[in-house]
């Protein structure tokens, strides 16, 4: 009894908070509503808002939520990683070097090499490809790989064969984006979002957002896409990002 207490070790810190009873009012900071840029006073911190305007990664909750239910914690560890390099770059598959994967998890070859099987047994990472540069990872999301839909919080890419055509661009915008309308500022704001406003890039945008309303994308979820891509060419990540719209 005595060695087990002796070999015992709390949260540093931990061990002066007095469990108090429950008071919604006790924290301050905990009553700022939602997007509320504040912060408050509390045991010597100040709690409150903090908004990320560059250098950050757009990952669904459910990654962070589902996941860490079945995953041990080196699992998530890699997952994480995986997803930060796929999903945080605005793909679903990313190409990584064991050696890179190595020193972001700090794990040995064969330790790492049984954590990425645990990770394809589950269904949430499939190998597809491997060469010089690395293995080329498809990325799922937990939903993904119970087999459900991805629903209407992510836009995907459009589904085609082979690789980007590389076709010529109209000297001129489209009519449809000479006129005022929504279609016409969507197209503006994808050509804007990719720094590309001359009439080329225009009417190239143009007929991506009309072949994405095409395929049955609200207005609001194309609108959304382009504000990430904007986010994130601010932080020089704006041909990458271009790819997923």
């Amino acid at each position: 009894m005595g060695r087990t207490a002796s070999h015992h070790r709390g949260i540093r810190g931990s061990a002066a908070l007095v469990t108090a009873r429950v008071d919604p009012a006790a924290v301050a900071a905990e009553g700022l509503e939602p997007g509320e840029m504040r912060r408050l006073p509390f045991a010597g911190e100040l709690l409150g808002a903090v908004r990320v305007r560059a250098s950050y990664a757009a990952i669904p909750l459910e990654a962070f939520d589902r996941a860490g239910e079945r995953l041990r914690p080196e699992e998530q560890a890699a997952y994480l990683q995986l997803l930060r390099l796929s999903w945080g770059e605005g793909r679903n598959f990313c190409r990584a070097a064991m050696r890179d994967l190595r020193v972001r998890l700090r794990l040995s070859e064969r330790r790492l090499l049984r954590v990425l099987d645990a990770l394809v047994s589950r269904g949430l990472v499939r190998p597809l490809h491997r060469d010089n540069r690395g293995t080329l990872w498809r990325v799922l999301l937990p939903r993904e790989a119970d087999g459900a839909s991805l629903g209407d919080d992510v836009l995907v890419g459009r589904a085609s064969t082979g690789a980007p055509p590389r076709r010529a661009l109209a000297p001129v915008p489209d009519p449809a984006v000479r006129a005022s309308s929504p279609r016409a500022d969507l197209a503006r704001a994808l050509a804007e979002a990719r720094g590309s406003t001359g009439p080329e890039g225009v009417a190239a945008a143009a007929r991506e957002v009309e072949e994405l309303l095409a395929e049955g994308q609200s207005r609001s979820r194309i609108a959304a896409a382009i504000e990430a891509l904007r986010a994130r060419s601010t932080q020089g990540g704006s041909s990458r990002a271009a790819e997923g719209i």
